[in-house]
């Protein structure tokens, strides 16, 4: 998989991977990740491209978004799940780390990939911007994952109800959330959201 690695400033400890919105590419996220990987000096930052071609949009897409469907997002994200946690494993392996190692992140369908994989694979955190729990029936599950949940209030793309529904249901499970909401942001990751962001990272 096509990727940006920012590498730790020390011995790695931990590594987030970040995955970006649909129809967008790993440049996207690079000040993010530059931004987290100079926050925490045993942080290693991956920033892959997406699976496919996004025929709509231009760029790169994990999954179909095809329908505005939620059920459907869901199970187009199941048709992709074995190819990116290879991904992960093999990245994890060679620096001999475990799940509760890894930390996955994500803006938009990333973030939506983040939640579902992240909680049903028990990594260390997820940090989500403007995110949706998908899929809850087969993904959404006890675990020690820690939930960051960010959004702008204004986001027209997916609404700051998708936050408030992902809150619940993870409430619901008993899993550690916590969450920021921007006054002033849209469908995007403003100065707010990513220090709060970045403070979350620093207390795990």
């Amino acid at each position: 998989m096509n990727e940006t690695i920012i590498p730790a400033q020390k011995e790695t400890k931990n590594i987030i991977f970040l995955f970006h919105g649909y129809g967008s590419d790993k440049d996207d996220l690079y000040p993010i990740g530059k931004t987290f990987a100079n926050a925490i000096s045993t942080l290693e930052v991956h920033i892959p491209n997406g699976l496919e071609i996004c025929p709509e949009a231009g760029n790169y897409r994990w999954f179909s978004l095809e329908g505005n469907d939620v059920n459907l997002w869901g199970k187009e994200l199941e048709q992709s799940e074995k190819e990116i946690m290879n991904y992960i494993e093999d990245i994890i392996k060679q620096r001999n780390l475990k799940y509760e190692d890894i930390i996955l992140s994500g803006f938009s369908q990333g973030a939506m990939l983040s939640l579902s994989l992240g909680i049903f694979y028990n990594v260390k955190a997820v940090i989500s911007f403007s995110g949706l729990l998908l899929n809850p029936e087969k993904y959404l599950r006890r675990a020690n994952t820690k939930i960051f949940l960010s959004h702008g209030k204004n986001d027209q793309v997916i609404p700051i109800d998708a936050l408030n529904l992902t809150r619940t249901a993870l409430k619901n499970t008993s899993i550690e959330t916590s969450f920021a909401i921007s006054e002033n942001a849209g469908h995007g990751i403003d100065d707010y959201l990513l220090t709060q962001a970045v403070d979350f990272l620093k207390s795990l």
